[in-house]
């Protein structure tokens, strides 16, 4: 059995111990795609804001909030599976192998990623059922390659948090801090166009605004290729720059608390 196929039956198998949570995880998703489908029948279709992503508000609202539950993996995965091995107290233990610690981490958010993909496959297929999501299936590959961009730059936010927690054991408050921030300024339930123009340049160096304005634009009936283009560049920019940075401060990270002896701390 492969590393990467441990860890996700063992992930699979602690998931289905928790029924409840599983029953409520989905569920909060549910209330959240009704909110905004009753929401939309507020806002008049063919907004002037909107019109670059097809006029129609619940489908920009369905993927905003879809990609942002899916890009949070992204941003907490890591730091949630090294904060789930030290409360059971086998991060020591799994740091301490022959295997690298960035293979660990990566594998140890393998099963995070995939309940989020199908997470998302049933949230958007429920939104377009029940509310008639404006989706234009043919581009679900240009929308797939853009979300995969920024899901490589959130995941190098994502490693640079863990590279927190190994060091001070706690990094639930800036996780969320940062989450907070690429909602708010992201614009997923509304275009960054709406906002100040000094709140709109401090949208533009985020790696959100472009996910979600590429994956928005891709799910069009005609895509402006030359806008998806720009946002592809600048979230490969984040995606190059950022990952190799962040995996090597992952594992100065982790040998320096191997030196101070607090990695079975918690």
């Amino acid at each position: 059995m492969s590393l990467l196929t441990a860890f996700v039956k063992r992930d699979f198998r602690l998931e289905r111990s928790y029924r409840l949570a599983f029953v409520t995880q989905i569920a909060g998703a549910f209330t959240t795609l009704l909110q905004a489908g009753f929401l939309s029948h507020l806002v008049p279709s063919q907004q002037h804001a909107l019109r670059p992503y097809g006029g129609d508000y619940f489908t920009f609202a369905l993927v905003g909030t879809a990609a942002l539950s899916y890009f949070s993996v992204a941003l907490g995965s890591f730091s949630g599976s090294l904060g789930q091995e030290q409360q059971q107290g086998t991060l020591e233990a799994l740091l301490v192998t022959p295997n690298e610690p960035r293979r660990l981490l990566l594998y140890g958010a393998a099963w995070p990623f995939l309940f989020a993909t199908i997470e998302l496959i049933l949230y958007t297929t429920v939104g377009a059922l029940l509310f008639h999501a404006h989706i234009a299936y043919d581009n679900l590959a240009l929308a797939t390659g853009m979300l995969f961009l920024t899901l490589a730059a959130f995941s190098a936010v994502g490693l640079l948090v863990s590279s927190v927690i190994v060091l001070t054991k706690r990094a639930g408050l800036l996780t969320g801090m940062i989450g907070s921030a690429f909602a708010l300024f992201g614009g997923v339930l509304y275009p960054i166009s709406v906002l100040p123009r000094p709140l709109q340049w401090l949208a533009n160096a985020l790696p959100m605004s472009h996910g979600l304005d590429g994956v928005r634009r891709a799910l069009t009936a005609t895509p402006d290729m030359g806008a998806i283009g720009q946002d592809a560049l600048v979230l490969a920019v984040f995606a190059v720059l950022l990952t190799p940075l962040a995996l090597q401060v992952f594992e100065w990270a982790v040998a320096r608390a191997r030196r101070q002896g607090s990695l079975s701390h918690y």
